[in-house]
């Protein structure tokens, strides 16, 4: 082996141990946030473990007793701020405020389910059409013209004027996935299980 050989493989060695440790090291630095984000919702007293769904790092789910929706976990900054290392992410939504909440499939709605109690309480005037808890599907629902799903999301519309609504992807994947496919119908079906979980929260109303 000649000298400049040698130095191609001794970089190519020092390329492959530099990746290691970066790799190591935002691995190291994920578990680090991950702890942060579980110790938030120790603190909250959010059950986070009753019923959940997992989503690109992220745990979402209910809190039933305490009518919570949550989404925890890691994200990587995709800002010019950031430098790609994760940031841990707590969001809570007290579904007291929710208005209504719709699955999102490929930007159309498939299902939608209402909170009348508070529909009434903050809108005034107008024919409101539905009940609390009623799955709106046919005319609503898209027609399945693709076989391909690439993303799923909650949409939740808030009583709240600067936060209207909020979004939470529950499935995502670039290429899309065939949805005859085993693992998207049981990605869907857990999906389904916190939508009704949802709704039946939203059918009981809130008590002091």
């Amino acid at each position: 082996m000649d000298g400049e050989t040698k130095m191609y493989v001794w970089l190519l060695i020092g390329l492959v141990s530099l990746l290691i440790w970066v790799l190591y090291e935002k691995g190291k630095q994920g578990n680090e946030e991950q702890v942060k984000t579980d110790k938030k919702l120790d603190e909250l007293n959010i059950d986070a473990e009753s019923y959940f769904i997992e989503s690109n790092n992220m745990k979402i789910g209910i809190d039933i007793n305490k009518r919570i929706v949550f989404q925890a976990g890691i994200e990587t900054g995709t800002t010019i701020f950031t430098d790609g290392t994760y940031h841990s992410k707590v969001q809570l939504i007290d579904l007291n405020n929710v208005i209504d909440v719709q699955i999102i499939e490929d930007n159309q709605v498939t299902n939608k389910v209402s909170n009348s109690s508070m529909i009434g309480r903050s809108l005034v005037g107008g024919a409101l059409t539905g009940g609390v808890g009623a799955i709106i599907g046919g005319s609503t629902a898209k027609s399945n013209s693709t076989n391909v799903v690439k993303e799923i999301s909650l949409r939740f519309k808030m009583n709240d004027m600067e936060n209207p609504y909020y979004d939470i992807s529950v499935f995502s994947n670039s290429k899309g996935i065939d949805r005859g496919s085993e693992f998207f119908k049981n990605k869907y079906k857990e999906i389904l299980n916190l939508f009704g979980r949802i709704e039946l929260v939203l059918e009981n109303e809130e008590t002091d």
